[in-house]
């Protein structure tokens, strides 16, 4: 696929967009959704994996369906994970009357950074890969998230441990990092509302030079799980160095598990481990295996949870689009009636429906990791 054609083209219909045209002449022209994400440098990956989810959502959609006479097309723009470049996007984005919503951005960051414009402009973001903990605080009734924050998968881990675990004795096992506090943070005061004793236990992040010292701790007080706060380094340098002779407890962590970095890092001692998912279906989905068939035929690549992210989004938005009125103020209300389970909307990840704040609100799905991967 020529992605620099696509961004150069979108870029083009962008452009001409914001010029006059005849009324009738801006009638017949199409909808477009905008997906913003990067698609050059380091995450430019990430970013092309978006894009083909949103390709196969839109390619399906326009093979049966058509807004109001007028068919749907994906425009695709760079922001390069740069949060000035994503605040100067939506700029331009808002101007542009055919773009009934916007799918991004890959990071935090960037969505931080646009979120105002769209907000102003009253025009719908759906964020489907970006978990920072900070875009809950977001005031915008125009900005939906469709994964779960970093805080909300601790949370949902230490109701998910609950469950699972005869005793209540776990250990969280936390990196001193922004991020590892905030995993310690929610995790702890989720466990003191559902009745875990949690012992924690800190890691150095200089080289983890404590290592084996906070594993000789975490045995001795022979947890029924362990809980990790922090990314994908602390959990594989763990389960490589727990004795061999010592059975595990359950081991948990978030999404940062589902990365290159920790298979290459845990090797086969990873086997057994436990990751909060942004989207494991089950085998017996028919719906979704047959999305992945097509997917993996058409474009060469398999289908990652940034993909399927982005392909559950393009289709709510298409959903919501399908309800009385084409106005963002109309799109915005369909959204909103994805309150509960019973009103949700159906995606390949599981029914997306919504808090208050426009944020996720369906517990998280877990996945093991296997010899033949997350399973």
């Amino acid at each position: 696929m020529k992605f620099i054609g696509l961004l150069s083209i979108s870029c083009i219909l962008l452009s001409c967009a914001l010029g006059e045209e005849p009324e009738n002449k801006r009638i017949k022209r199409p909808t477009f959704i905008v997906i913003v994400a990067p698609f050059s440098g380091s995450l430019a990956e990430y970013g092309r994996s978006m894009l083909r989810g949103g390709k196969m959502r839109i390619a399906e959609f326009n093979d049966q369906n058509f807004l109001n006479g007028r068919s749907v097309k994906l425009m695709a723009l760079d922001d390069k994970g740069d949060p000035q470049e994503a605040s100067r996007l939506a700029e331009n984005i808002v101007g542009y009357g055919s773009i009934f919503g916007v799918i991004g951005h890959l990071t935090t960051g960037c969505t931080l950074s646009a979120i105002p414009t769209y907000n102003a402009a009253k025009s719908v973001l759906i964020s489907p890969v970006a978990t920072g903990d900070e875009l809950q605080d977001v005031q915008s009734p125009y900005a939906f998230r469709t994964i779960l924050s970093e805080s909300q998968q601790a949370i949902s881990l230490a109701d998910y441990i609950r469950q699972r675990v005869d005793t209540k004795d776990v250990v969280l096992m936390w990196e001193d990092s922004p991020l590892g506090n905030r995993l310690k943070n929610a995790f702890h005061s989720r466990s003191n509302k559902i009745g875990l004793k949690v012992e924690a236990i800190r890691v150095k992040t200089d080289s983890f030079s404590d290592l084996h010292e906070s594993i000789d701790k975490a045995i001795k007080i022979r947890p029924g799980a362990i809980f990790f706060a922090g990314g994908a380094m602390l959990a594989a340098l763990i389960v490589r160095k727990w004795p061999e002779k010592i059975e595990r407890p359950l081991m948990l962590g978030t999404y940062r598990l589902i990365s290159e970095e920790f298979m290459e890092l845990a090797g086969k001692q990873g086997k057994g481990i436990l990751a909060a998912h942004p989207c494991i279906w089950k085998p017996d989905f028919n719906k979704g295996a047959q999305t992945k068939g097509r997917y993996e035929k058409v474009f060469k690549y398999h289908m990652d949870w940034l993909a399927v992210q982005t392909f559950d989004a393009v289709g709510l938005l298409l959903w919501a689009v399908s309800k009385p009125g084409v106005d963002s103020t109309s799109i915005r209300n369909a959204l909103n009636e994805c309150r509960s389970k019973d009103s949700s909307f159906s995606g390949l990840a599981g029914p997306i429906y919504f808090d208050a704040n426009g944020s996720l609100a369906r517990e998280v799905n877990v996945a093991e990791y296997t010899s033949n991967g997350w399973k």
